[in-house]
Parts: structure tokens; C-alpha cells; sequence
């Protein structure tokens, strides 16, 4: 099945990067280029800093980059966010997350620190970018006091390929009986394997499709033997004692229906879930300033807001 853009109505603001994200007759009117300099187009606050420096990494020797946002109307001490970025695993890096995670640390106000982990590699697959996430997230728990942040009070967000690792982070986190995160923020996550309805209605099909699987292939290190459900984390037998999560899908995203069945699965469990379909925009469309962008981080600061204890405030 094929969909043509005539055949959508794009959310108003969002038509080019609908186009350039679905396969379609008419082809996309914006390069990649164009729109890395939009999500690039950032600015802090009045008062809001943000700066890099390094901890431990996994293996002795090494280290590991973080980058701090914080806004000038922060809590002392503060909830912190990990953010964990996308790429497909194999690229991306601590820029592309810069505005969505301006706007979560401004609106919320709290502490947003997001992880420089290792990208996948044949030699360097899955898990090192799991372990990378977890290190930052104990690092955290233990030194958070440092930053000026809350160590009791830590949240997760990823995007994408970076929805995975947090879904993952917080399985492995419960599995090996560690700190939950105050709450669970998955934005257009990829959390399966194999071919749903959405990838179809969107025309994932031919080379973006080859794609997909090949750099999944590359992180999971596939090799015939079973994914682990740290991989792709709707494999997990059981999602039970999980803590709260929200996840945002998009309706033109190929990867929603993965999203919604996660979902799906949280409530099903008893798994205190929100869950939200962003309507007529595709995958990535936060990384966007646009109106409906503003009102999902406004949303996401609610949420976060409410697991952290913090005053209710209109959105």
C-alpha cells in the first residue's frame, strides 16, 4: 500500500516535513538540510544555561558526555529529565534534542540532562548504548546533588531510536531492581521488530524500509539467534512493576501502531500509562517549533510536573 500527500492533510506548518518523511508520489519540498537548521535554531532562556562535561563511562578508562540545561526557574534542589536522543541508533547526537529539551526544562522548570552515548556499530552493537544510558541514569541517582538536581526525583525521555533505550532502560532498571524513573516519556519510539499496519498506510516501503531494518540489525547485532527484549522491548514477557509512563505517537508516524501497542500493553498491566496521537504529523515532528509542538512539551511538563510532586499549574 502506497499513500500520496494528496491523500493526507498535513497538520498546518508541518506539510513539508510530512512530506519528506512518508514516501509519496509528489516527493518532499524540504532537504534535510533545511530542516536540520531548524531543529538546530534553538535559544536559551533568559537566566537558562546549558553546558557539557564528562563522567565515568562504562569500561574503566573511558569517559561519558552529558549536557545540562538549566533554567533560571528551577527548584532547588531540582527534578532532573534524562534525555536520551534518536538517530536509528547508528547516528544522531546531543544537538538534535537541544530545543525539544529547552522547552521541557523551561516549562516544567527542571533540570534536562541528555546523554552523549556510543552509536551502534558492527563492532560496537547492542548493549553498549543501553549501558552507556543506564551509567548516566546511576550517575545521576548518585550525583545529582551536584548539578543542583534531586536524586529521587529522575524522569526519562527519549525520542525515536532513544524511545527504545528509555523503554529498555526502564525494563533493565526493574529487572535488576534499581531506582524507577518518576515517569517514563517515550516520543515516536521504536519498540519492535517486524512489519505493522502503520509502516504499510505511511509507504515505509522499498529503501526507508531496508533501512530501518538494516541499522536495528546493526544495534541488536542480529544474528539469527532471539532479540532480547531489551532490544526491542514489546518482545518483554511482562511490562509489571514498571512505573508510570507517557507516550506520544504521531498518526502518520510507520512507527505508531509500535507505540500504541506498548501502550496498550502498560494499561493492560496495570501500568499507569497516558497516552497521546498527535494528529496529521509524522515521526520527529517535535523537533519542529510549531504550535502543536508547544502544546505537547506543555503536556509533557504537566505530566512531569504531576510524578514529581510538583504544583499543578493550567497548560
Amino acid at each position: 500500500m502506497k499513500v500520496c500527500v494528496r491523500e493526507l492533510f498535513p497538520y498546518p506548518g508541518y506539510e513539508d516535513h510530512v512530506k519528506m518523511n512518508i514516501q509519496t508520489d509528489e516527493g518532499g519540498k524540504v532537504s534535510m538540510e533545511e530542516l536540520q537548521a531548524q531543529i538546530k535554531a534553538y535559544k536559551l532562556g533568559e537566566g537558562t544555561t546549558m553546558r557539557d562535561f564528562e563522567i565515568p563511562g562504562v569500561e574503566e578508562g573511558t569517559t561519558l558526555k552529558l549536557r545540562v540545561i538549566t533554567p533560571a526557574n528551577a527548584p532547588k534542589p531540582s527534578p532532573v529529565v534524562l534525555d536520551i536522543h534518536g538517530g536509528g541508533f547508528v547516528s544522531g547526537n546531543l544537538d538534535i534534542d537541544n530545543y525539544r529539551n529547552i522547552a521541557i526544562a523551561e516549562t516544567t522548570p527542571c533540570i534536562v540532562v541528555s546523554v552523549e552515548y556510543r552509536l551502534a556499530t558492527r563492532e560496537l552493537p547492542f548493549p553498549a548504548q543501553l549501558m552507556d544510558c543506564r551509567q548516566a541514569y546511576l550517575w545521576l541517582t548518585r550525583h545529582a546533588a551536584e548539578i543542583g538536581g534531586d536524586a529521587s526525583r529522575i524522569a526519562l525521555h527519549g525520542t525515536s531510536a532513544g524511545g527504545n533505550l528509555a523503554a529498555a532502560l526502564a525494563l533493565y532498571l526493574r529487572d535488576h531492581g534499581e531506582q524507577q524513573p518518576a515517569l517514563t516519556v517515550l516520543m515516536n519510539p521504536a519498540l519492535g521488530v517486524g512489519l505493522t499496519a502503520s509502516q504499510l498506510q505511511m509507504g515505509y516501503l522499498g529503501a526507508k524500509t531496508d533501512y530501518a531494518h538494516n541499522v536495528f540489525a546493526i544495534y541488536a547485532n542480529m544474528n539469527g539467534e532471539a532479540v532480547s527484549y531489551y532490544a526491542a522491548p514489546l518482545l518483554s514477557p511482562t511490562l509489571e512493576g514498571l512505573g508510570p509512563h507517557m507516550i506520544v505517537a504521531a498518526e502518520y508516524d510507520p512507527l505508531r501502531d509500535e507505540a500504541l501497542q506498548y501502550a496498550m500493553r502498560l494499561l493492560q498491566e496495570q501500568v499507569p500509562c497516558e497516552l497521546y496521537s498527535a494528529p496529521r504529523v509524522t515521526h520527529g515532528f517535535c523537533a519542529l517549533d510549531r504550535p502543536l509542538t508547544r502544546w505537547v512539551h506543555r503536556g509533557i511538563a504537566a505530566s512531569l510536573r504531576r510524578e514529581f510532586g510538583m504544583e499543578l499549574t493550567e497548560i
